[in-house]
């Protein structure tokens, strides 16, 4: 198998060592076993615990004398007995940033630029650290069952490995990323429900099944939050800025600085975390308002931004623990609010967000204005993933009209405005669209024109796409959907 030549030395002690495992809501442990799906029998999934023989300036030393990287960071990692399976992930660019400072009220902000991960998302951190533990035990095949960016780095980290690699992807996920994984030789097949499509799967011992559950995962992503320190010089910001989806991210990021307190390597208290959620599904964020220890699944009609909009997030015990623990905050953004986020960031830093990534930003500007941060205190917002892997949202991003052009009967004629009301009663397929336009309107026009209309509509943001198909990988064909301001603009149409 193809893996990363690159190779560290390790104490003996540390490349003995099993892999442990501990629940952080009820204490439970067990040695991890990459055959089961490792959450804990209250419902949490569970973490890995680590020796680590050594402290302070004695790691700091050691890190320093390494390759940038997620495996910079060894004896803060799971021990392994292989090469790391590395592309390049890790080591990206922390930067002060001083015009989008000045545009929120801040006087210290940093960006942490996470979309330059090899395949454009921090998730390329855990399939590396996941891989090369599926290389070590010698796994023949991987399964994934996950959203768009974890599926795709396990899909191009597979790749790398030599392993061949199955996805299932949620409906409605961005074309760019099924074809990222079709690129890496992956076989791709659609879920509506991923719960549902793990089940008969993980009990199998023909593959190995990869879900946002893995505490590998973890592991990988943690060492995002080790870069920043050290960045800092080991000196911890006021506070963090990071979208939820899982809740994942929000807990690696947790778990790295409880580990580097441990070890003596920070120079200042802990930071806080601000988390971030779209409204549309926010259970962590209704969870915190609520003051419960984990999320209910959030019941919800339509999917808009598919990558963050985890109805059912296994992470929440952890996730609201994390901020609860720092003394944070969570906080909810509406479409418009993100979407802005994406047009602000690229004009004043030249990062171009996906719309997971830009949720927090959204919520940094909210969590100023209210005054949870205050404007002397510094911040690093976290990027997470690249806004190449969604041009659909940010063609519409770039090319949209103001409220007040789209409320001109003038530019919404009537062949649009009964797209909409179609639309708004379900998400529809371009040829069904024709049918309805004719059969209930008596607008009988052809395919390429109805298609021309919803171009229309998609670019100035009241439709979405989305890609979905019943017979798994074949002929996968496109639904619409009205966006919360095509259903404004419709409201004030009528």
């Amino acid at each position: 198998m193809l893996t990363s030549k690159i190779i560290y030395k390790l104490d003996p002690i540390y490349r003995r060592m099993n892999i442990h495992l501990f629940c952080p809501r009820c204490g439970n442990k067990q040695t991890y076993n990459i055959r089961m799906m490792n959450v804990c029998r209250c419902g949490t999934p569970f973490l890995i615990n680590h020796y680590v023989g050594k402290y302070g300036s004695e790691l700091v030393k050691i890190f320093s004398s390494r390759p940038k990287g997620v495996w910079r960071y060894l004896e803060l990692l799971p021990s392994f007995n292989a090469s790391p399976v590395s592309i390049g992930e890790g080591g990206t660019f922390l930067h002060r940033s001083e015009g989008l400072g000045r545009r929120i009220g801040l006087r210290k902000l940093y960006i942490k630029n996470e979309a330059t991960n090899p395949t454009g998302a921090f998730t390329d951190r855990g399939a590396s650290i996941e891989l090369t533990k599926s290389v070590e035990i010698g796994i023949w095949r991987i399964l994934c069952v996950a959203s768009g960016n974890l599926a795709v780095s396990i899909a191009g980290y597979s790749a790398k490995a030599g392993i061949p690699c199955s996805i299932y992807l949620k409906h409605g996920v961005e074309h760019v990323k099924i074809l990222q994984a079709l690129a890496y030789n992956a076989e791709v097949f659609f879920t509506t429900d991923p719960s549902v499509a793990i089940k008969p799967l993980q009990e199998s011992i023909d593959y190995h099944l990869v879900t946002s559950l893995n505490p590998l995962l973890i592991e990988g992503y943690k060492t995002c939050m080790f870069e920043i320190l050290e960045q800092l010089d080991w000196s911890p910001p006021d506070w963090v800025s990071i979208p939820i989806g899982t809740g994942s991210h929000l807990t690696a990021c947790w778990k790295a600085l409880k580990e580097v307190e441990i070890v003596d390597l920070l120079k200042d208290n802990l930071p806080k975390f601000l988390g971030s959620q779209i409204s549309s599904c926010a259970p962590i964020a209704e969870a915190y308002r609520k003051n419960k220890e984990y999320a209910e699944p959030a019941q919800i009609d339509r999917v808009i931004f598919p990558e963050i909009a985890e109805r059912n997030p296994p992470w929440s015990y952890t996730a609201l623990k994390a901020v609860r623990e720092l003394g944070g905050a969570i906080l909810t953004v509406d479409e418009e609010q993100l979407i802005n986020a994406i047009k602000i960031l690229a004009k004043n830093e030249g990062i171009l967000a996906e719309p997971a990534a830009a949720v927090a930003l959204a919520g940094l500007f909210d969590a100023v204005d209210s005054g949870i941060i205050k404007r002397d205190e510094s911040v690093v917002l976290i990027v997470t993933g690249s806004g190449m892997k969604d041009p659909t949202t940010i063609q519409s991003v770039m090319e949209r009209k103001s409220f007040i052009d789209l409320g001109k009967k003038k530019q919404i004629g009537v062949t649009k405005k009964k797209i909409l009301e179609l639309l708004i009663e379900k998400p529809l397929h371009g040829y069904m669209i024709q049918k309805e336009l004719a059969l209930r309107y008596g607008i009988k026009i052809s395919l390429p024109t109805v298609y021309e209309h919803l171009r229309d509509l998609e670019i100035i943001g009241l439709i979405q796409q989305s890609i979905s198909s019943k017979n798994r990988l074949k002929r996968p064909s496109k639904k619409y959907h009205v966006t919360e301001m095509g259903r404004e603009v419709y409201r004030r149409l009528s």
